[in-house]
């Protein structure tokens, strides 16, 4: 990829962080496993879609990468309440602006549990529209091979969520 296409890209990400943080769609699909840095008000967790195959999975491991308080009931609502809880401040007190899940290996998320993906699809403008009411952006970036973004986006779009295309990273 040339520097060209670098700011191309980055381009992209930044109206796509943009669009979420309004109207826009809060999912974004790219076929890089990385992201470019972000900037310092931005709040970023990596999840890999492996390690969250199931509803169980799925708590696990955004418990553990969010860092969810040790009450947590392991439910939807519970989920529900510890997702809208991302931007309380840091220990240096610092709160973000931008809140984003990167979720690799976006083809096996929850792919053992239709009826959690369908949720847990139609929460992200759930999350979104809390934090956009609250002056924030919350994204979900999924990142897939090129064999597999199809069947990502087809997915996702079943289940009636919006996914914007953010290329190459």
């Amino acid at each position: 990829m040339t520097q060209h296409d670098d700011s191309r890209s980055s381009d992209s990400l930044a109206r796509f962080l943009d669009g979420a943080g309004n109207e826009g769609p809060a999912v974004g699909l790219t076929l890089s496993p990385d992201l470019p840095d972000l900037g310092p008000d931005t709040r970023l967790r990596t999840i890999s879609g492996t390690a969250a195959t199931t509803t169980g999975t799925l708590y696990t491991t955004f418990a553990r990468v969010w860092d969810f308080p040790d009450h947590f009931g392991r439910n939807r609502d519970a989920f529900d309440d510890c997702m809208r809880d991302l931007d309380t401040p840091d220990a240096d007190g610092r709160t973000p602006t931008v809140i984003v899940t990167h979720i690799t290996h976006a083809h096996r998320l929850l792919d053992e549990d239709d009826a959690t993906f369908t949720w847990f699809a139609d929460s992200i403008g759930f999350y979104r529209d809390h934090y956009r009411d609250a002056g924030r952006t919350f994204a979900l970036i999924l990142s897939t091979s090129r064999s597999r973004a199809s069947a990502v986006l087809a997915r996702w779009t079943a289940a009636g969520v919006p996914v914007a295309d953010l290329g190459e990273h």
